[in-house]
């Protein structure tokens, strides 16, 4: 099977460019680290990161030339065709497909409650999706992707900001 054999059954072609892609990119590096802020609920975390999963498989169809279309199942389609579209192991479906359904059931049935080890587990296998994506992108299609920062980090260290100065007082 070849994305271009699911054309017509779920699947639609469609070229994209370098702002689609940069805005992709964009939308799911904040969905990442939204989904690793503690303040926010688990429940909310995981939510966020499974999004950005989401996002991760339209954007492997986009950086294709592919999208889904809006027939039922289309977010179960770009998640299965992710070994298609940006070459991951077939074997890594079974875990991202655990993560969907679990998702839908507290989506759904409001019947999951995720623990913080599970939270951890989707966003490490986002955080890996991300840079595969990128990974794929710079080898397969550099022309959709600008050099601004949407490349995988170098370091797992947030750099360091500058904190604005104090008013000064008057007076």
């Amino acid at each position: 099977m070849t994305l271009a054999n699911m054309v017509g059954r779920g699947l639609e072609r469609a070229d994209t460019g370098r702002d689609e892609i940069a805005r992709y990119l964009t939308k799911i590096r904040r969905r990442i680290a939204d989904s690793k802020k503690i303040r926010i609920s688990l429940d909310s975390r995981f939510d966020i990161a499974f999004e950005a999963l989401l996002q991760i498989s339209l954007a492997a169809l986009r950086v294709n030339g592919y999208r889904t279309t809006s027939a039922a199942g289309h977010q179960q389609l770009a998640i299965q065709l992710l070994p298609k579209s940006i070459g991951i192991e077939p074997s890594e479906i079974r875990t991202l497909d655990e993560f969907r359904k679990k998702r839908s059931i507290g989506l759904y049935e409001a019947d999951f409650d995720p623990s913080e080890d599970e939270v951890k587990a989707v966003n490490a296998a986002v955080g890996r999706l991300y840079e595969k994506l990128v990974g794929w992108i710079r080898d397969n299609r550099p022309d959709l992707i600008k050099d601004s920062g949407h490349g995988p980090r170098k370091t797992t260290q947030p750099k360091p900001t500058a904190r604005p100065a104090k008013p000064r007082r008057r007076g």
